[in-house]
């Protein structure tokens, strides 16, 4: 019988990324400490509109991170007490730790057990076999919360089905938010088009938690918009009002996504050729 040597395997390991930017990694640093402005500034704005650019979004904000973007966009929507949000049980805690932070209430729709993403026909059937539509029109649970929003959570980079969550938002007249937080630079077929994850919904969010494929140096999150209202709702939400910690862009994290953001995009190219 072999033997076999115990190998340590890192969760995470951006050595090697890390060796092909260092150099211009330390000058956007030194930038940001040279000039001080740590907090929101010309590199967070600089950064919103190189992923704009990139998603083909109209609008984007930076903020701290994946989940405060998430809680930031349920604010600006208004979504709070006596109202729930469908969504996927097979996510990061936050999506539904942030409807419930609101005062919301998540509705769990099955996934397609060939995807593990959200199933459209679920979500319809929730709607149709669990709520009732009321006089004006909105679709309340049996416990009478109003169904406001579906958070379509895009796993491990695919898409969801977002022709058919699109189409299911608008029939019953619901707020799509797309959780984008693993798929940045995902692409997907919508309308005769392709298009990238985080753009088809009224609005989407990022995460750069170090592990995704553009990560930050701590964290940080990113809000796309199709409409500059919800921009400007969100990101006053993330910077002025309700947040407990800091959730605005911090500049340093922001200096290196603008200047690494051409080698990351180019080596998830590269991967797609394999």
């Amino acid at each position: 019988m072999a033997d076999y040597l115990a190998m340590r395997v890192p969760l995470l390991d951006l050595a090697e990324q890390y060796r092909a930017l260092s150099e211009p990694i330390r000058e956007a640093i030194d930038e940001v400490l040279g000039n001080h402005r740590f907090i929101l500034g010309p590199k967070v704005h600089a950064f919103e509109k190189a992923i704009a650019a990139y998603c083909n979004a109209p609008h984007a904000a930076g903020v701290s991170s994946g989940t405060d973007a998430l809680l930031a966009i349920l604010m600006a929507l208004g979504i709070g007490p006596g109202d729930a949000v469908i969504t996927t049980p097979y996510t990061f805690f936050a999506t539904a730790g942030c409807i419930a932070r609101v005062g919301a209430r998540p509705v769990f729709a099955d996934i397609d057990p060939e995807t593990y993403n959200i199933s459209a026909s679920a979500i319809r059937e929730c709607i149709e076999k669990n709520c009732q539509m009321d006089s004006d029109g909105a679709w309340r649970t049996k416990s009478g919360e109003k169904i406001r929003a579906i958070i379509a959570v895009h796993l491990f980079g695919l898409c969801c089905d977002l022709a058919a969550l699109h189409e299911i938002s608008k029939r019953f007249q619901l707020d799509l938010i797309e959780d984008a937080a693993q798929a940045l630079g995902a692409e997907s077929p919508f309308r005769g088009r392709t298009t990238k994850a985080g753009t088809i919904g009224e609005i989407g969010f990022f995460s750069f938690y170090p592990s995704k494929n553009l990560g930050a140096a701590g964290d940080a999150g990113m809000i796309s918009a199709a409409m500059n209202r919800w921009r400007t709702n969100c990101g006053r939400f993330a910077t002025t009002e309700c947040l407990p910690a800091v959730a605005s862009a911090q500049a340093g994290s922001c200096a290196i996504f603008t200047m690494s953001s051409e080698a990351i995009f180019a080596w998830t190219k590269s991967r797609l050729q394999f």
